[in-house]
């Protein structure tokens, strides 16, 4: 953001504040940061990414707003959790300085040649072609130097382009995927649901479920029976293996199926082959030997309904949820 004087610092902000308020935008760092630039109008590629953004989803994401934020108002130099894209920048400098220093010896060779033809054209001495002959190896030994060293360049820069690719996907793996279970958290979910929504019609379904009595189990069996069982649910429910979906745990008890190109029906039929497979199982501890009594689930599913945006339907999920709840567990709303 550009320095303003008082005066147009405070307009911007009246004018910000309350787009805010009226998109439900949560009052972070990041997001003054973007609205205030936005309402700016300084910044024409800013304004239209979030206008796009606005149409086809009705919102700003918080993920993207800070990539915005780090992309359009952060200096360089102020980017410290940005390491990755400064060891790219080092990448591609060091290619491309290898790549100059390459082109530079390819040209002193062709100097060297275009030189010695010439020198050879007026020799008429052994003496002149010995010196001709040592100055052509001269020149071909130096180009073979530098274009060594350029391939030596391209081997190095592979091997960091890998690590590089690896650490990425670390990163990725820390932030979006539960460590219980190894499903996407909440987060993990939510980036394929904004990534969806904009191209569904009434084929993006959500499913949450919630493992019954999970508090009683606890103080049951101890709480290492209830991780255990958070444990088995996540791995009954990867058993699955279904196609356009993502499994994630939100908190305690609580996981999230997110189904692309699944309507109402298909959502119902699976959420009940779901519950009625968990109510079958039987659970032993494996500390004490002793079957759990019945585990059994609740679940909630809601299909996406015309322009409805993620946290609405997210929120008719949730409220399905309780409404299966309420009704006595073991049991399946879509109301």
């Amino acid at each position: 953001m550009q320095n303003e004087n008082p005066t147009k610092a405070t307009e911007l902000m009246q004018k910000a504040v309350p787009m805010m308020l009226k998109l439900d935008i949560a009052p972070t760092p990041y997001n003054y940061g973007i609205w205030y630039e936005y309402v700016s109008n300084r910044n024409q590629k800013l304004n239209q990414i979030m206008d796009g953004t606005l149409r086809k989803l009705g919102n700003l994401p918080g993920y993207l707003s800070r990539e915005l934020f780090h992309e359009f108002l952060l200096p360089d130099e102020f980017q410290e959790g940005y390491t990755q894209k400064n060891k790219l920048k080092s990448i591609v400098t060091h290619v491309e300085s290898s790549s100059k220093n390459m082109s530079n010896g390819l040209d002193e060779l062709s100097a060297v040649l275009t030189k010695s033809q010439k020198i050879l054209k007026r020799a008429d001495k052994n003496e002149h072609l010995e010196k001709v002959i040592h100055y052509l190896e001269q020149g071909a030994l130096s180009a073979s130097q530098k274009a060594n060293q350029f391939n030596q360049s391209l081997s190095q820069v592979q091997e960091e382009l890998a690590q590089l690719k690896v650490e990425f996907e670390d990163i990725k793996k820390h932030i979006e995927i539960d460590e219980l279970t190894q499903l996407h958290n909440k987060k993990g979910l939510e980036r394929y649901l904004y990534k969806w929504l904009p191209d569904a019609e009434d084929d993006v379904s959500i499913i949450l479920l919630d493992i019954d009595d999970l508090g009683l189990i606890n103080d049951q069996f101890g709480k290492r029976a209830g991780t255990g069982l958070i444990r088995y649910i996540a791995q009954l429910i990867k058993s699955f293996k279904l196609e356009k979906a993502i499994m994630a745990r939100f908190e305690g008890g609580t996981f999230a199926i997110l189904l692309n190109e699944a309507p109402l029906d298909f959502t119902h039929s699976f959420a009940e082959l779901l519950r009625q497979k968990v109510s079958e199982q039987k659970i032993r501890y494996k500390q004490s030997k002793i079957h759990m009594p019945q585990v059994t689930v609740s679940l909630g599913i809601a299909t996406i309904l015309g322009q409805e945006g993620p946290n609405d339907l997210l929120e008719r999920a949730r409220d399905n949820l309780q409404h299966a709840k309420q009704s006595g567990k073991n049991r399946t709303s879509d109301r």
